[in-house]
């Protein structure tokens, strides 16, 4: 098992679920050293607390939970980790698709 930001461009995987960050985070959560904290005003998080849960199911939403297969389509330098899922394509930050566990397809 592998964080999903590490397949390059054509590796399939399906996804066993969502590593934790040191601090009680979790996938978007905020990584300026603890992993939870607040954002007050403008910024992102807007005063909320960041635990990882809404993060989590954020993502099963958008079609990244446990048991799916996904394609990275894209991996590279300072761009988003651009992956296939479902029938759509999304791009997601190369932070978050390290948090995100995977075990890869084999052909």
């Amino acid at each position: 098992m592998v964080p999903l930001g590490t397949l390059g461009a054509g590796e399939s995987a399906e996804i066993i679920g969502f590593r934790r960050v040191q601090g009680g985070g979790g996938p978007l959560s905020c990584h300026h050293g603890t992993g939870r904290h607040l954002h007050a005003g403008r910024g992102p998080g807007h005063g909320r607390p960041r635990d990882g849960k809404g993060q989590e199911r954020r993502l099963s939403e958008l079609g990244f939970s446990p048991g799916q297969v996904v394609e990275v389509v894209q991996n590279g330098r300072g761009v988003p980790v651009l992956v296939k899922v479902h029938d759509g394509r999304m791009a997601i930050d190369h932070n978050v698709a390290m948090e995100i566990i995977v075990k890869r397809k084999t052909l």
